[in-house]
């Protein structure tokens, strides 16, 4: 199985959680035997199939556990999971507490040692600034991308000029808009699992593409939607703290209720570098209407 062949089954996943995800279907998309396809992908992942489907759908169960008021059989069944009792036991195992115990903290897991301080007003000492967040519908786009699993912090820099030079190759026409995908919430997901795509968004213009059979360049289609989106203004290493703000506003905007991932984050900048102190980072958190609660008659 190459590299196109597993970035395409990775990408099926991620879309996927609530649907069939078995050995076969997932070989069926990698276009390989499931015997096959089994022994490849726990060679290049380190995790085999089915563990890694089971951890992906835990993780999307627990962050929203944390941001949703939904009944947690819905969750459940909207994680892939075929009822209550499958889910609480593969929860438990995860977990180590029941989904009902994990959502009464409303919080997420946070390491000991971690610090974040909420970004400042632009000042000539601390260069950040975030603006108000709003809430926009941003439309489906087509992506070229490269997976980085890992911290986010270890991203390297160059996936973008990777992407660059492809689309220059290739004539795909410009301006380049430059984009990251978080998939995954710190806290949640171990550290060294954590999946993050540099990507450039490809023109409705280009039509469709296939990426090469050995090509660390994948696709995929970013669906759109309800987002809460906020401009950060500073270096990348305010992320963190700005990231802390915006769910905390969010969390008491009780019009919304928070989907939470993937978050998109747009650059405005020609090149993704650690030497430009101001960037101007467009962060978009997916979000969606929250129902409206009736009162109740006073007797």
């Amino acid at each position: 199985m190459d590299h196109a062949s597993l970035t395409q089954a990775l990408t099926h996943i991620q879309a996927h959680l609530d649907g069939d995800l078995s050995l076969n279907a997932l070989a069926t998309v990698a276009g390989c035997s499931p015997p096959y396809f089994a022994r490849r992908f726990a060679a290049l992942m380190r995790e085999t199939p089915k563990h890694y489907t089971s951890r992906l759908r835990l993780e999307r169960a627990a962050l929203r556990l944390v941001l949703l008021n939904d009944p947690i059989i819905n969750i459940a069944l909207d994680c892939g999971f075929a009822n209550h009792e499958t889910f609480s036991r593969a929860f438990r195992r995860r977990f180590r507490v029941s989904p009902s115990a994990f959502r009464e903290k409303r919080r997420l897991p946070t390491k000991p040692d971690a610090k974040a301080e909420l970004p400042q007003r632009a000042s000539a000492a601390t260069p950040i600034s975030l603006s108000s967040t709003s809430i926009r519908t941003l439309q489906p786009m087509s992506l070229a991308f490269i997976r980085h699993t890992g911290p986010y912090v270890n991203v390297p820099l160059t996936l973008w000029d990777t992407l660059l030079d492809w689309a220059r190759r290739h004539k795909v026409p410009g301006p380049y808009i430059l984009l990251g995908i978080a998939h995954d919430a710190p806290g949640i997901t171990p550290d060294d699992k954590l999946r993050f795509d540099a990507a450039i968004r490809i023109p409705d213009s280009w039509g469709e593409f296939r990426p090469a059979r050995r090509s660390r360049i994948g696709h995929q289609h970013l669906p759109g939607g309800l987002f809460a989106l906020t401009t950060n203004v500073g270096p990348f290493t305010s992320l963190p703290a700005a990231y802390a703000e915006i769910f905390q506003r969010l969390r008491h905007n009780r019009s919304l209720a928070v989907v939470g991932l993937p978050c998109v984050e747009f650059y405005r900048v020609n090149r993704v570098t650690t030497d430009t102190a101001i960037v101007h980072t467009e962060i978009a958190v997916p979000v969606r209407n929250a129902p409206v609660r009736k009162r109740r008659p006073r007797l």
